[in-house]
């Protein structure tokens, strides 16, 4: 997990955003992440884009390691609704997996923005009544019109922290970008094994956010787009300035193509104001362990 720490990689980005092929069917790339054996005791983590993970923790005695999925989107609903008609705003990624497709041992979802909290989505999904979701009180009225019962729901609020599967979960302070939503969170995972990453979900900037520090990320993961309020690639290499991981990742950049931003600018801001965290992006399709 160690990366070099330079400015720019002229094999990265020349092109933004690049065109991604699908590699696998939707139940082909679900399956493989079910089948996938995080390697000593690390976590594996992978990218289906805007502010959407799969995280698979590490095998333990009490079986396979649990599936986390944050902010599924997997529709163009922000965009096309429910028509399935391209727009001129519709989703500039393929849909890696499918609603009806996704397994999760828990589903976290940072806000109620129809790009984290994502209606379509949400009622298509199989593990409603299996898979527990965790999220802010403005995303509950958003779970339980999609069909997903109370008795699966968990309101979190920042600073408070449920072990739930074995993972202990921690909900941390963001800033609110828009005046829709108030109750943004970004959210700690302590994996089995101690490996421990932080999701930003969205957020503007503000210094309160140096509070994650104390719970010591290995790895963070950032919103660096800037457009409707989010962080810019500058202000998000502060932010991960104050947080110090050893590595960060950059998230919500290419889905929307009116609000674009190549990581490329983030890895030179993140140079300027934070050089001695790691950058990496994750390729799509692909594993990243720490």
């Amino acid at each position: 997990m160690d990366f070099p720490i330079i400015d720019f990689d002229p094999n990265e980005d020349l092109v933004f955003p690049p065109k991604v092929e699908q590699k696998y069917t939707s139940g082909e790339f679900m399956a493989h992440i079910i089948a996938y054996e995080p390697s000593d005791g690390n976590t594996a983590l992978w990218h289906l884009g805007q502010n959407c993970w799969i995280l698979k923790g590490p095998t333990t005695a009490e079986g396979p390691g649990k599936i986390v999925c944050i902010d599924p989107y997997l529709t163009d609903y922000a965009a096309s609704k429910r028509t399935k008609v391209r727009v001129p705003k519709s989703r500039l990624l393929p849909v890696f997996i499918e609603p009806e497709d996704l397994h999760a041992d828990v589903v976290v979802i940072t806000h109620s923005h129809v790009d984290h909290a994502d209606p379509f989505t949400l009622e298509r999904l199989k593990i409603k009544q299996t898979a527990r979701f965790l999220t802010s009180w403005q995303t509950l009225k958003i779970l339980t019109e999609a069909g997903i019962p109370s008795s699966r729901q968990l309101l979190m609020h920042p600073l408070q922290t449920e072990t739930v599967d074995g993972i202990e979960f921690t909900g941390t302070f963001a800033e609110p970008t828009d005046f829709v939503d108030l109750n943004h969170m970004g959210f700690v995972m302590r994996f089995p094994g101690g490996k421990t990453y932080y999701n930003s979900g969205d957020t503007a900037k503000t210094e309160l956010l140096e509070h994650v520090k104390s719970f010591q990320p290995e790895v963070m993961s950032i919103c660096i787009n800037g457009g409707y309020h989010n962080l810019s690639h500058w202000e998000a290499a502060e932010l991960t300035a104050l947080i110090r991981p050893k590595v960060v990742l950059p998230a919500h950049f290419d889905m929307m193509p009116h609000n674009l931003q190549s990581p490329h600018m983030f890895r030179k801001s993140l140079y300027e104001k934070a050089k001695g965290v790691q950058y990496h992006r994750v390729e799509y399709y692909t594993a990243f362990e720490f």
